[in-house]
C-alpha cells in the first residue's frame, strides 16, 4: 500500500517546500496536496518525486523495510541514503566515467585512423 504522507515527513528533513517539489516534477501544488491525501499518483510522477528527494521510489510503499538496506536520517538538514541506494549513486557515476573514458578512447582511435589512411 502506498503512504504518500512520507512525501511530507521527507520535504521537512530536506527543508525543501512540496510547492517545491511540485515546481520541480512539473505537477500543481494543488495536485502535490491531492496525491498526498489520496494516496494515488502515476509511476513517473512518483519517480520524478523520488528524484527531488533523493530517495528510492520503494520508500513511499508500506512494505520497504528501512532497517534492511536503506537508513534516511536528516544530517544539517539534508536527507542522506545510505544502504543499497548510495551504492547505485556510486555506481552511476563510475559507469558515467567509465563511458567517458571510453568516448576518448574512441575518439583518439578514429583519429589514428584518419592519419593512417592519408599516408
Amino acid at each position: 500500500m502506498a503512504n504518500f504522507q512520507i512525501i511530507r515527513d521527507l520535504a521537512e528533513k530536506k527543508k525543501i517546500t512540496l510547492r517545491e517539489i511540485a515546481f520541480q516534477t512539473g505537477i500543481s501544488e494543488g495536485a502535490m496536496q491531492k496525491l498526498i491525501k489520496n494516496g494515488s499518483t502515476n509511476t513517473k510522477t512518483l519517480e520524478d518525486i523520488a528524484r527531488v528527494l533523493e530517495v528510492p521510489v520503494g520508500v513511499f510503499f508500506d512494505d520497504f523495510n528501512l532497517s534492511e538496506n536503506h537508513s534516511i536520517t536528516n544530517h544539517g538538514g539534508a536527507t542522506s541514503i545510505f544502504g543499497d541506494a548510495n551504492m547505485k549513486v556510486m555506481k552511476n557515476k563510475n559507469e558515467n566515467r567509465e563511458i567517458a573514458h571510453l568516448k576518448t578512447l574512441l575518439e583518439e582511435k578514429e583519429r589514428t585512423i584518419q592519419i593512417l589512411m592519408n599516408k
